[in-house]
Order: structure tokens, then sequence, then C-alpha cells
């Protein structure tokens, strides 16, 4: 059981990688095809310590789980349509993972695959990484979302702080923080979820 839920756990973020890479691509910027990012291969992808933290947390029987994996590298001048693409390119991994996390739900309803701990796994963990990655934390994805509307210094400060980024987010894991600020979030999505398979 564990095993396969480390195999969608990495399925999950591979696919949600390609969001990023394939949407650059579509707004113009080659830069993660011409680096091998265009793939399915899980160790074109994957951050070893943002895979291992939540495989470490499956193994310890944690309900709450967060992951990552390296982020696609993006040309923002490449873009055709400048702040907008770099918009759609933050923001497609999360919208990816969301609706994996709708088709899983679609599925139960209409019975093509089991209502089972597994397919209910493959529901929130997708609900998870798109919650997680939405943060306005360097460099997560939602930090990037928020600096596509900013300019200047402020734009300039959002960028400086991914070094410290991985070890903020570390410490708010540790103090149940971070799962207080994904907890609205959950349960808005929650209901969602229940509403679709219910309905």
């Amino acid at each position: 059981m564990i095993v396969l839920k480390v195999i969608i756990l990495l399925f999950c973020l591979v696919i949600h990688e390609l969001a990023h890479g394939y949407m650059a691509l579509f707004c113009g910027d080659k830069t993660a095809q011409y680096s091998g990012r265009l793939s399915l291969n899980p160790l074109k992808h994957l951050d070893p310590i943002g895979t291992l933290i939540p495989i470490f947390m499956l193994l310890s029987g944690s309900n709450f789980i967060i992951g990552w994996a390296k982020p696609v590298p993006v040309n923002y001048f490449a873009f055709r349509n400048g702040r907008i693409g770099e918009f759609l390119v933050s923001i497609a991994g999360v919208l990816t993972n969301y609706l994996l996390m709708i088709v899983g739900a679609i599925l139960i309803k209409y019975g093509l695959i089991p209502f089972n701990s597994i397919s209910i796994y493959f529901i929130i963990i997708n609900m998870a990484l798109g919650t997680f990655n939405l943060l306005p934390i360097p460099p997560l994805d939602g930090s990037r979302v928020l600096a596509s509307f900013l300019t200047g210094e402020d734009r300039v400060r959002i960028f400086s702080l991914d070094t410290y980024g991985i070890l903020f987010i570390v410490v708010l894991s540790y103090f149940g923080v971070l799962d207080k600020m994904m907890s609205p979030i959950y349960n808005i999505l929650v209901r969602f979820i229940d509403i679709i398979i219910r309905s």
C-alpha cells in the first residue's frame, strides 16, 4: 500500500511539473523543452528534499503531506504575452493538481474506479499538492503568481527569498502553522469533492 501511494505521489509531482513546462512552451518559452523537462521520467523532475519529505511523512503515518519537485526553468522574456504568460505558467501546476482531483472524484462518482483508500488518497494528494504550492511562499508557485502582479522592488524581493523559502516551509510545517494556513482551502475543496461524488 505504501509503495502504491509513493508511486501516486511521484506521478502527481511529475504531472505538476509537466504542466508548467507545457504551459511555458504554449506561451512561447522553449527553455523547459531544451532542458529535457517535458518528460514523464521522474528523475528529470524530482527534488531530493521535496520527494523525501512526503515519503517520510507517508511512512510515519502522517495525515498531512507536502512535497515539491525541481522548478521548471523558465525564461520570462521569451513569453509572447508577458505577465499573462508568467501568471499562466505559475498557476498551471496547481490547476493541474486540482483537475486531477476533480477527475478522480468524477471517476468514483460514475463507478469507473472503486471508492477505496487508494482512490481517496489520489484525490487527497492532489488536493494537498495543489493547495501547498498555491501558498505565496518563495519558491512555491503561489509566490510566482503573486510576482506576476508586482513590479519593482516588491517583485525582486520575492525572487530573492527563494534561498530561504524551503527552510521557512520546514519550520512552519514543524510548528503546525502550514497546516493551519492550508486548512481553510482544504475545507472548501473537501466539500466541493463531496458534492461531486454524492450528487
